[in-house]
């Protein structure tokens, strides 16, 4: 399984990479998808662009793929 996410340095100069986040129709969320056409949104690109403007960071899109399985949740709580 792979998720993309739109990742980026913080704004407030704290040098940590963090998800970045854009508002949808659903509000204000972090930008990781499974597929990756999602991420191409052009008002979600336009925000991005006035971010990394704004905030002079840049923001990258990036693929993260599923290497080690850490912790299972089961539906019956186990």
């Amino acid at each position: 399984m792979d998720l993309y996410a739109w990742v980026g340095e913080d704004e407030l100069g704290s040098g940590e990479i963090g998800l970045k986040q854009g508002y949808t129709r659903a509000g204000l969320v972090p930008l990781v998808a499974i597929r990756r056409d999602k991420m191409d949104n052009p008002n979600l690109l336009r925000q991005l662009v006035g971010q990394a403007a704004r905030y002079g960071k840049t923001i990258r899109l990036v693929r993260f793929t599923e290497v080690e399985v850490v912790k299972e949740i089961e539906p019956d709580g186990k």
